[in-house]
């Protein structure tokens, strides 16, 4: 057969149909002449077949074979998908990271082109991957969210089956927000129904984590726990196909129950999910989160090469802090180069957009698929978010590290209030959850034993995913994970020598070093030093002055943030935070009185000072000017002077006027979740 160059090639597309015709003896004929043998076809598989089960895995060999262009067959376990969806059966598929699961989806295209498949999709940003991906192979593909342009051709289009592919965030399958998206209205449409073929549901793990209740909590995104009703709305026996990477049995269990799989008849594939190419390390937070040495290591002074990273954290104004942070240890002439990153859904879309692709691109500093090292800055609250996180790593087979950085309460919380339910190893610790359970009281048992784990890490992950398979705890490149391994200690990995900086460490004393106990060179960074008693000084402000303060400020900052040209990048609170504000309204007038002095009480840079510092103190020093002529108009108390004979009335001492500010006041709204800072180099 010829070679042309893309599947698009008109040529290609011949071939692909004149597959599509051939009988099985045709099909072994042509596998025969053009398959070479360093391909080789999973012929036990094959042969244990029918001829109606062989017919369709060979033909979607040969498909594969040819849409390639003569690079890949596929693996048995996307056959045995592709069988069971192709005769009508719910299949669900737990591979790991990288294993090929959205060939499953595309080989079913390929068979069958004049049928419509729908993938249920979590993020806009994956749709956009996954339909480059699918484009790729020549199939025609539409993504479908709340972003859709209305537009009549295109939808006319969907509902006809033009499109051999839609990539659907679940939200449109049903009322959302207050109204009835469009193709939710399409599928009241037999017409548009009869199109649909099938449904994969990918990152299937979302189904349970997402849409249904979670330990007294209400669904995070109800419309996952809807898939059921959707379900409901299609042609009867139209198969479902389940996709993740991360199916411990509590997840997988409640996916069949929920969309109603049948055990009799479904079909339920499991690789190893263990990624042998991934180092597994944890480490200790000093102090809190907020102290962002703990990220030293991610960059060296004096500066080595950074490597590619992503840093996922709880909530924005961290993201955006370490950001800055690590920024400002590189080189003046690397920084503001866009080495470091943020990035969380509360930015512009074209800011969002323009980062990820300059994270995409090979020769930009990051790819998507080449990144080296993962970190949780902070404990995860599930073990199964933990997974799919690390999983970013090491895309190629590359060697990659999955850091988990603990706070230090996870080292020290009771788990006396654990409920003693053991199918669900990520409850958390402290029973129920409202929506005002702290984070150390939200933790997951899981993932609480495996910050604390004396044991092979690798040996927990395979545990909790229920991989009992030969690959389960194999490793590619001589390290497992940081725990002692004292069968095979040259397998114990030294996350020091991985990262280009240092790690920090607190001694039981309180002092913290950069470097551990065993490193001769380790730097002491905060020598104790014995609690002094606090000096007498000026007193701090008037108490009854500081709410109107407060809301002074709070108005200048709600403009100041409109008109900030990097307000797309960075919130309100990353200029001045709640605690800043009731710092300076605190800090005694006598004690502020130029910018340095407001740099000063607020700890913050010179740069800055010198961006804000003299607009706020203008504000302080208009607002206690005013305080002053106040309290110099003010009647003096009258004295109390001889009554006279004469009944002579006097005048009674002045009240004592309030100072009273109405003021409009703006708080910026910063919404708090897990984020990532994407490092390149």
């Amino acid at each position: 057969m010829n070679n042309p160059d893309t599947l698009i090639n008109p040529i290609l597309s011949q071939w692909l149909e004149f597959a599509r015709q051939l009988s099985l003896p045709d099909l072994e004929a042509f596998a025969r002449a053009n398959i070479p043998a360093n391909l080789p076809l999973p012929a036990t598989y094959l042969n244990s077949l029918d001829n109606d089960y062989k017919t369709i895995a060979l033909r979607a060999c040969i498909l594969v074979f040819i849409a390639s262009n003569k690079r890949m067959i596929p693996r048995q376990y996307q056959l045995e998908a592709s069988n069971a969806t192709a005769h009508g059966l719910d299949c669900t598929i737990d591979s790991g990271t990288g294993s090929g699961k959205t060939l499953c989806q595309i080989i079913l295209n390929l068979l069958y082109p004049n049928t419509t498949s729908i993938t249920i999709s979590p993020l806009k940003r994956l749709q956009i991957l996954q339909a480059a991906e699918f484009e790729r192979w020549g199939i025609k593909v539409a993504c479908i969210n709340e972003d859709t342009p209305s537009d009549r051709e295109l939808w006319d289009c969907i509902r006809d089956g033009f499109y051999q592919h839609l990539i659907v965030q679940p939200e449109q399958l049903k009322i959302y927000q207050g109204h009835l998206p469009r193709l939710a209205r399409l599928l009241h449409n037999q017409r548009f129904l009869k199109t649909i073929a099938r449904v994969h549901v990918d990152e299937a793990h979302n189904h349970y984590l997402a849409g249904l209740p979670q330990h007294g909590l209400p669904p995070f995104r109800p419309a996952w726990g809807a898939l059921d009703e959707f379900r409901l709305r299609l042609p009867k026996g139209t198969p479902f196909q389940a996709l993740s990477g991360t199916l411990p049995p509590h997840i997988k269990l409640a996916i069949h129950n929920h969309l109603n799989f049948d055990p009799t008849r479904a079909v339920s594939l499991k690789l190893s999910s263990n990624r042998p190419n991934i180092v597994y390390a944890t480490h200790r937070i000093v102090g809190s989160l907020k102290d962002f040495r703990n990220a030293d290591f991610l960059i060296s002074i004096p500066y080595k090469p950074v490597i590619k990273s992503l840093i996922f954290h709880d909530n924005t104004e961290q993201c955006a802090g370490l950001s800055d942070y690590l920024d400002e240890r590189l080189p003046l002439d690397l920084r503001k180069t866009g080495i470091v990153r943020h990035y969380h859904s509360g930015m512009s879309k074209e800011y969002l957009t323009q980062v990820f692709e300059d994270f995409c691109k090979p020769n930009g500093g990051l790819d998507v698929s080449d990144v080296e090292a993962v970190v949780d800055y902070g404990l995860p609250q599930k073990m199964s978010t933990s997974q799919q996180r690390g999983g970013r790593g090491g895309r190629r087979g590359q060697l990659a590290v999955y850091l988990v950085m603990a706070e230090p309460w996870a080292f020290t919380a009771a788990l006396d209030s654990v409920v003693p339910d053991g199918t669900d190893p990520d409850r958390p610790i402290c029973g129920r959850l409202t929506k005002t359970t702290p984070k150390a009281a939200r933790a997951g048992l899981a993932m609480i034993l495996y910050v604390r784990s004396e044991v092979c890490l690798r040996t927990m992950i395979s545990q909790y995913l229920a991989d009992r398979s030969t690959e389960a705890l194999s490793i590619s490149f001589g390290w497992c994970c940081d725990r002692p391994h004292p069968e095979r200690p040259e397998i114990q990995f030294d996350k020091r020598t991985f990262f280009p900086g240092r790690f920090i460490y607190e001694e039981e004393d309180g002092a913290i070093y950069a470097g551990d106990v065993g490193e001769p060179d380790r730097v002491h960074l905060n020598p104790p030093v014995a609690r002094k008693r606090k000096p007498r000084g000026v007193s701090n402000r008037k108490t009854e002055q500081r709410a109107p303060l407060q809301s002074l400020i709070r108005t200048w900052l709600s403009k100041a943030h409109s008109i900030d040209p990097l307000r797309a990048v960075r919130p309100a609170s990353f200029i001045l935070d709640a605690k800043g504000i009731n710092k300076l309204s605190t800090v005694h007038p006598d004690r502020i009185k130029t910018v340095g002095d407001v740099a000063a009480a607020l700890g913050e840079t010179e740069e800055w000072m010198m961006e804000w510092g003299a607009q706020i103190i203008e504000i302080i020093t208009d607002y206690d000017t005013e305080i002053h002529v106040q309290s110099t108009e003010r009647p003096a108390p009258a004295k109390r002077g001889k009554v006279q004979e004469t009944n002579i009335e006097y005048e009674p001492r002045a009240k004592r006027a309030k100072i009273t500010a109405v003021l409009t006041e703006a708080n910026p709204n910063v919404r708090r979740s897990t984020r990532k800072t994407a490092k390149s180099k």
